[in-house]
């Protein structure tokens, strides 16, 4: 029993210890930069060994086979950052019927997935420039079997703001300012009109009152002053005075 488990064990781990070139063997290569000015990205993923070319070119001793069968059914994900497990968006691609299906995180950026001239394009859309980071894709095999999970080296993805966005948001911004400025010069108007009406209706009473009692005052002052003269000459009789010495 003791030398059936040894045997067993020996050769799980020479089965392992053959299987680890090979796994090594499989990487997937990426472009060092992607630069992308209207929210697009494209994002080679190369396969190597190719297993897409196997079907078309011979392989040859410089270009090792693929040494598994050729993927019908994955899903590439592009990762962020080079150490964490944060997905940005992600891809199912089937191969043999020629569909493929974003899946949509919460977030705005959706991912579409295509075989071309031997490599998995990821295309990102949505991006902004805040998203600008470095991405791996992460590519799993589901069909057929084994299930394999190739990670890339990386790509820095560098995203640029479109140059309509920020003068779009700055005029909106300007024009909701002016709305806003209107609005409270209208309101500062109407408080400031109401007092100021007020004011001119007070004055003009206070002047009213004043030519009124100014006008009073005339008057009297005429009449006093057409009873002080007198309506015609005094008579005065003459007196006879005497000159004799009494």
């Amino acid at each position: 029993m003791f030398l059936t488990h040894c045997v067993m064990g020996w050769i799980v781990l020479e089965v392992l210890c053959l299987s680890l070139p090979v796994w090594s063997a499989v990487t997937v290569i990426q472009p060092y930069s992607v630069v992308s000015t209207n929210g697009t990205a494209q994002v080679q993923c190369v396969i190597q060994p190719q297993p897409f070319n196997n079907q078309i070119q011979p392989c040859t001793n410089q270009n090792p086979p693929y040494p598994f069968p050729v993927p019908e059914e994955l899903r590439v994900t592009l990762v962020k950052g080079l150490y964490s497990s944060e997905e940005l968006c992600s891809s199912i691609l089937n191969l043999t019927g020629q569909r493929q299906s974003g899946v949509q995180r919460e977030a705005e950026v959706q991912c579409t997935a295509e075989v071309r001239e031997g490599a998995v394009v990821v295309t990102a859309s949505g991006l902004k420039a805040t998203h600008t980071d470095m991405y791996r894709c992460v590519i799993e095999v589901f069909y057929p079997p084994p299930y394999l999970q190739l990670t890339g080296n990386g790509t820095l993805i560098h995203v640029l703001e479109s140059p309509g966005c920020p003068v779009q948001g700055a005029e909106r911004q300007s024009s909701d300012r002016g709305d806003k400025e209107t609005k409270e010069d209208d309101e500062t108007e109407a408080q400031i009109s109401v007092p100021v009406v007020v004011l001119v209706i007070l004055i003009i009473l206070v002047l009213c009152i004043i030519v009124y009692f100014q006008a009073g005052q005339c008057q009297q002052e005429k009449r006093a002053t057409i009873r002080s003269v007198p309506s015609g000459a005094y008579k005065v009789d003459a007196v006879e005075f005497s000159c004799e010495n009494a």
